[in-house]
């Protein structure tokens, strides 16, 4: 494919302002019944921690459950502690009976021989805005609990970055995501993003959103899709004492004639705002939107047209 290297991206939700995506990052401690060796997990944040006995049973924790089990399912002792942190989450802590252990991968490990303990103690993160990208085929990321990333195939691994902006479509007004990622791939991009259902507007239907991507052209600072007179008479007339950075078209600190400059050799060209094939999953309060695409540039969720 020619997108050996991706390019820099905006994920838009518009047509109506959308709050992000809280993740519930909370302390939910396990007390298990029975011999004094059954152990207690705790965990901080979002993230799954598998228990795995010598007998063969296991089980699995997250940090929405409190569960009592019967002793009879750890005889034989335990063996295997399984970490796995939620989408867009890390693992930061992972301590047994207070000791710390290594972190062998921030995005899920297993440490086995563990024998019996008495605490496990697990604390995710929230990325923060970056995520790693392994090398290899479906290689997933997940900068934000907000926002994933899923690779056809990964040639050199690299990072993905996303984070909130202000960006506006004609009269369609929306929270939007600058997504970024410097690693080399081939092939298809799967993106989605992912809404409280709670949070779309009342009545509103979450399968009549829509993936779109979106190129815009340097010096459309009015995002009408075109660049033409307004968006020079916009930088034009910028406050010279607290200047619009979205309108700093060199980042170079301040806006001025330079940028005048550039958005008027740019006269007359349009940005692109074209559909994704996409596809929406409602589960739960959680509506996941996803679109596919050879390449990244700038997408946003919109009402089906």
């Amino acid at each position: 494919m020619e997108n050996l290297l991706s390019k820099k991206s905006i994920v838009t939700l518009a047509l109506f302002l959308l709050l992000s995506l809280n993740a519930i990052a909370g302390i939910t401690v396990f007390v298990v019944a029975g011999p004094v060796k059954d152990p207690t997990v705790i965990i901080n944040g979002s993230g799954l921690v598998e228990l795995i006995w010598k007998s063969g049973k296991f089980e699995v924790f997250d940090s929405a459950t409190y569960v009592y089990f019967d002793a009879y399912v750890r005889l034989g002792g335990l063996d295997t502690v399984t970490i796995n942190p939620s989408h867009g989450w890390h693992i930061d802590v992972v301590l047994f009976d207070g000791n710390p252990q290594p972190i062998l991968d921030e995005d899920g490990f297993s440490i086995i021989d563990v024998n019996a303990k008495r605490t496990v103690s697990v604390t995710f993160v929230e990325n923060g805005g970056v995520d790693d990208v392994d090398v290899g085929s479906n290689a997933t990321a997940y900068p934000d609990p907000d926002v994933g990333l899923i690779f056809d195939d990964v040639l050199a691994e690299g990072y993905a970055y996303a984070y909130v902006i202000g960006l506006r479509q004609l009269d369609q007004v929306g929270e939007s995501w600058d997504i970024q990622t410097t690693a080399a791939f081939v092939n298809n991009i799967t993106i989605y993003l992912v809404i409280n259902i709670t949070e779309l507007p009342p009545g509103f239907d979450p399968y009549d959103l829509a993936l779109w991507r979106t190129e815009v052209v340097l010096g459309d600072v009015n995002l009408d899709g075109i660049v033409d007179g307004t968006d020079v008479s916009i930088i034009a007339n910028a406050n010279p004492n607290d200047p619009d950075p979205r309108l700093d078209l060199n980042n170079d600190g301040v806006v001025n004639n330079e940028d005048v400059t550039i958005a008027s050799h740019n006269i007359g060209l349009e940005s692109v705002w074209e559909p994704l094939e996409s596809w929406v999953f409602v589960e739960d309060d959680l509506v996941y939107v996803y679109g596919v695409t050879e390449h990244l540039s700038i997408y946003g969720v919109t009402r089906n047209r």
